[in-house]
């Protein structure tokens, strides 16, 4: 069975809109390609993104310490 299926990509995670049941379990291959659409988020779904952002807190190399603002 093959399927295509939207989700977000998140460092090595990737979570997709709807679940595959029949694959649950099972290697598959996974290609990679940007959704060439504009997307909007409803409230409720940029409000749950927010959440889990907090939720982990930073992850980058961003920090305040080393910035030079004009």
């Amino acid at each position: 069975m093959a399927a295509a299926l939207k989700g977000r990509l998140q460092g090595k995670t990737i979570t997709l809109e709807t679940t595959v049941p029949p694959l649950e379990g099972k290697e598959v291959r996974v290609l990679i390609e940007p959704f060439e659409d504009e997307v909007e988020l409803s409230p409720e779904q940029h409000a749950e993104l927010w959440r889990e952002w907090v939720r982990r807190g930073p992850q980058g190399p961003i920090s305040d310490e080393d910035a030079e603002c004009p």
